[in-house]
């Protein structure tokens, strides 16, 4: 059994996929057959516009600060990690020439 390849919607896609099915001027399985979308997908598009109005197709961006200043954090430690390592090798490569 093989999946289709994931396809990508606009938001202006997705928003008169809603308003298609929120105006109930065609039935249900029209608008699918229409846009040739799966009934799931739309009604999950309706879900997440009455949760979240037009911003719910908005592009997904980092950003929660607390995300955020992990993130940074994580990359700092990382930075002074590689550092560290850097000069350990520098250390025990001039320590290995010396004998």
């Amino acid at each position: 059994m093989s999946r289709r390849p994931e396809r990508k919607f606009t938001k202006e896609f997705k928003l008169s996929a809603v308003y298609l099915m929120l105006s109930k001027t065609m039935r249900p399985k029209d608008i699918f057959a229409m846009l040739n979308v799966d009934r799931q997908t739309v009604y999950r598009w309706v879900k997440e516009f009455k949760e979240g109005g037009e911003s719910a197709f908005e592009e997904k961006r980092v950003t929660d600060k607390h995300e955020l200043r992990r993130l940074q954090k994580e990359l700092a430690d990382v930075k002074m990690e590689n550092e560290i390592l850097k000069k350990a090798t520098a250390y025990f490569a001039e320590r290995n020439q010396k004998k």
